[in-house]
């Protein structure tokens, strides 16, 4: 009956948590905006609250999304590699591939209504070093 209880306590818990399926579902939305040189839908996918901090203008724009796109190229393919704990909040923390600029580390994480919280389009850190080490051990 305990078990009962505890399951049907914890479950709602469990379900409003966000998952891996979450942030690869914003990157796969992230990836079809960039390519499409969407940058306002992209900068759409903050989704500022009143309380929320707010950028004196957008992160995101068509005209550096195609800079971007120039740069980099296409975002080909994206792999979830873990979750940076080193940074003040869990970043989950993706390998992108780039036609023109190969391989990068883009980084997110989502809030509570699983808009970005933050986005970072090519980020490293010490963290994000060491998941790509433990991924490139695991081969």
């Amino acid at each position: 009956m305990k078990f009962i209880a505890l399951v049907i306590f914890l479950l709602p818990l469990a379900v409003a948590g966000q998952s891996k399926t979450d942030y690869e579902n914003a990157m796969t939305k992230f990836q079809k905006f960039y390519n499409a040189g969407l940058g306002d839908s992209i900068n759409a996918m903050f989704g500022y609250s009143p309380d929320d901090f707010k950028p004196t203008k957008p992160l995101w724009t068509n005209e550096g999304n195609a800079s971007a796109l120039k740069e980099f190229g296409t975002l080909k393919s994206f792999k979830y590699i873990g979750i940076d704990k080193s940074d003040t909040y869990d970043v989950y923390v993706f390998v992108t591939i780039f036609s023109k600029a190969g391989a990068k580390t883009t980084s997110l994480t989502l809030n509570k209504n699983y808009s970005l919280g933050t986005f970072r389009f090519i980020t490293t850190s010490d963290g994000i070093n060491d998941l790509l080490k433990k991924q490139n051990s695991s081969r």
